[in-house]
């Protein structure tokens, strides 16, 4: 019996009904009393926070947008709700919102490691990655043994372009938590991103075990595996392999790759250019040229086969080479420059001009360009001009 002879449940009673209720699926039930809790005290933050979860739980996200400035109205500097405000905002796809509310509650808690963290999310999503990467910086000092923190982390790095410090970042966050399904579905993406493909198929099943029917995760698993003979695939894993000199494993993929798809110019170029960096020049000439053989349009490789030639002192072979890529890139300022000195080697001075002014047009500030443009018209005999370029090279 409550106040007055009357059956009133206490705040802190209708809360516990209702977590209750809603920990066991009622989520009607729990909505009743949460709102009755709401509605008896308007100035205690938990039961709007409850009843805000429970309103999108069941689909109400309307209403729990209404409640939650309701709350923020009656108690206006509750870091609590801002931040779950924030949350709710980002989940529900209105990220500026969602950075709006997470900045008001780091300036009245600007050491929280966990909003810290979220506000780097949001940067995250909104392609601010310097500054995300600044404020897990910050969130990673005031807690250096989060898992959410290093997770966060590693997604940034990833998207930066730094996969190598991302994974450290991911296998610190899975020694913490090693049973969060995010924490492995993000380990599991940047081994993908480094063509690690076996680990990674490790780690989207590690995913898979510990929240079964994830359909998105199901999808790239299933993907993952299907592409186990994919010739681009082990492209990709040879070239990873060559980046972490282990050159013997990575021939042996290279092979692998032109065992299965003889004609993949792709692979010709990239083993070329494996077998250049070994010193193996005669192998290396035969799939440099059989690249453009099978793709003469092939850019990278017409390039790579003018430098390869240009590196033997082979002017006259490199020649269509350069050609074809400029021909295929007009706008390739290296290309031109060392068109230009293979055509100075060649005594074909007025060619080369030619292609070192484009160079120079196409890359103002290209030093070398003016440096042997100078030696040029040095030789030339052009005294004046020599000393323009190569104060333009210093």
């Amino acid at each position: 019996m409550g106040i007055g002879g009357l059956d009133i449940d206490p705040v802190w009673q209708l809360i516990a009904k209702a977590s209750l209720a809603s920990s066991e699926g009622k989520l009607d039930e729990a909505e009743y009393f949460a709102k009755r809790a709401v509605d008896s005290d308007t100035h205690i933050e938990e039961p709007y926070v409850i009843l805000c979860d429970i309103l999108e739980k069941n689909g109400k996200k309307g209403e729990a947008n209404f409640y939650y400035l309701q709350a923020l109205s009656n108690i206006p500097f509750s870091v609590t709700l801002l931040g779950a405000y924030a949350y709710f905002l980002l989940r529900n796809g209105k990220v500026d919102d969602a950075e709006t509310y997470i900045k008001k509650a780091l300036a009245l808690t600007p050491e929280n490691a966990s909003y810290r963290t979220f506000y780097a999310v949001v940067l995250q999503q909104k392609g601010q990655l310097d500054k995300a990467e600044d404020n897990i910086k910050m969130a990673l000092a005031l807690d250096p043994n989060s898992s959410d923190v290093h997770s966060t982390y590693c997604v940034i790095l990833w998207k930066k372009g730094k996969q190598e410090e991302a994974i450290k970042h991911i296998i610190r966050a899975a020694e913490i938590k090693p049973k969060e399904p995010s924490i492995q579905l993000n380990y599991a993406l940047v081994l993908e991103s480094l063509s690690r493909y076996e680990e990674a198929e490790d780690h989207y099943q590690k995913a898979l075990e510990l929240h079964p029917n994830w359909p998105e995760v199901q999808k790239r698993y299933d993907d993952l595996k299907a592409s186990k003979d994919d010739p681009k695939r082990i492209l990709k894993q040879a070239k990873n392999l060559k980046d972490q000199k282990k050159a013997e494993e990575a021939e042996t993929l290279y092979k692998k790759v032109l065992e299965r798809k003889p004609d993949m110019d792709e692979a010709h170029n990239d083993y070329g250019v494996f077998l250049w960096e070994a010193k193996r020049l005669d192998e290396a000439e035969e799939h440099l040229t059989k690249a453009v053989e099978l793709n003469p349009k092939g850019i990278t490789a017409q390039y790579n086969t003018a430098i390869f030639y240009t590196t033997q002192g082979k002017f006259s072979e490199a020649e269509p080479y350069f050609k074809a890529t400029i021909d295929l890139y007009p706008k390739f300022p290296d290309a031109h420059f060392w068109y230009a000195n293979i055509l100075f080697k060649l005594h074909r001075a007025e060619d080369a001009e030619e292609q070192y002014k484009k160079s120079i047009e196409l890359k103002p500030d290209f030093k070398k360009a003016h440096e042997n443009y100078a030696y040029l018209l040095r030789a030339l005999g052009r005294q004046k001009e020599y000393e323009e370029q190569i104060s333009k090279a210093n």
